[in-house]
């Protein structure tokens, strides 16, 4: 027998994410575009969402580890695949067998990784320069020297790309990107070796420094991918028009009306001054609602209605007119029929950024594929 779902999911517009790539895409000359899926597509589903561009002919993508790495290969023939974050060198051959390209952050790294290749075949490497994020890469020119000494030394390493990431090129201030630039040119020169993708630019860079004419030939795009701009700063300055991606989406599940001076939920942090409606909605902090979500206006048939009381576990409830009944729909942000609520708005109210949102979302929400507005059954 099946059951019935609790009504809450994640709306995901796989056509509105493909947008999004062209529009970025058609905004650059001789520029590819690398799709960052990494932490799970932003939380909407890594597999789905790869799979659907792979189909479409999206061939360069950025992910965060080699088990994220693997999980794209499995579907994907050909193209790149570069793990952005540090791996285990042990597992090197793992990389080399599947054509899954590494990012080298340190001489001590790649020192270690040569003494772990045991199987034939080259691995593919992206030396990171570390310009000013201080996280990971190489710092300066004596690094840089003897990376190139071991690359050079080594048949079985091929310098497929060079790249650095930007800090704070969301920022409306562009002076810290020009002293990043500047050291990443310096860093690039004493490496001397040539390389088949060179990649500075972010999101944010992107759409910043589109018209910028510079020696590199490859951008990594993230969060505009999901129709997020990286900042108001930067959806000021660009051109690139971004398509709402994802609608967190619930339905109400039981409606009551309370007594003036009642109190609801934990720590009674809510008294009603009046005979009100509240209800109650299936979706808590498990579900990636956090606590901070009170007082947030969700959207009920077009009726605006304020988180109440501390958001529970796996519910939360809310205050709203007598017209509310179970069974009606609410959209928690992004699009609903004729209803919005932006994810940067919500983000606000959390005092947190989009980023953490999409990525906080819990594993039980289900993410539902659409593809003009016709949801998927399978991908696969």
């Amino acid at each position: 027998m099946m059951i019935q779902d609790r009504g809450t999911f994640l709306k995901v517009n796989l056509d509105n994410i493909l947008q999004n790539y062209n529009n970025i895409k058609n905004s650059l000359s001789n520029k590819e575009v690398m799709v960052v899926i990494k932490a799970d597509a932003y939380g909407l589903g890594a597999t789905s969402v790869g799979k659907y561009l792979y189909d479409n002919g999206v061939r360069h993508y950025g992910v965060a580890t080699l088990e994220e790495a693997l999980e794209l290969r499995k579907f994907m023939n050909d193209g790149l695949i570069l793990v952005l974050g540090v791996i285990n060198p042990k597992n090197v051959d793992v990389a080399i067998a599947n054509n899954i390209s590494l990012c080298c952050p340190s001489v001590n790294w790649l020192k270690e990784v040569t003494n772990h290749i045991t199987t034939q075949g080259e691995l593919k490497i992206h030396v990171k320069f570390d310009s000013g994020m201080a996280r990971i890469g190489l710092t300066n020119e004596e690094e840089v020297l003897e990376v190139k000494e071991l690359i050079s030394n080594n048949k079985n390493i091929e310098l497929e790309g060079i790249f650095t990431h930007f800090a704070n090129a969301d920022s409306s201030d562009t002076n810290y990107d020009n002293f990043q630039k500047e050291k990443f040119t310096k860093l690039k020169a004493a490496l001397d070796l040539e390389a088949k993708y060179i990649h500075q630019e972010n999101t944010a860079a992107t759409m910043r420094y589109v018209n910028e004419k510079t020696d590199l030939n490859l951008v990594r795009v993230g969060i505009s991918l999901y129709g997020t701009y990286p900042s108001e700063a930067i959806k000021k300055v660009t051109n690139v028009r971004l398509e709402n991606v994802s609608s967190l989406i619930t339905e109400v599940v039981h409606v009551k009306k309370i007594a003036e001076h009642e109190k609801v939920g934990y720590g009674c942090t809510y008294e009603s001054t009046e005979e009100e409606y509240i209800a109650t909605l299936p979706i808590g902090y498990r579900d990636g609602i956090l606590r901070k979500a009170q007082g947030w206006n969700v959207l009920v048939n077009g009726e605006l209605c304020e988180i109440v009381g501390r958001v529970c576990m796996d519910q939360l409830m809310i205050r709203c007119s007598s017209n509310i009944k179970v069974g009606d729909k609410v959209l928690i942000y992004g699009q609903l029929g004729n209803d919005s609520l932006l994810v940067n708005d919500y983000a606000n109210h959390l005092e947190t950024i989009p980023y953490e949102v999409y990525c906080i979302l819990g594993s039980r929400v289900p993410r539902r594929y659409y593809v003009n507005e016709k949801e998927l059954e399978n991908i696969f």
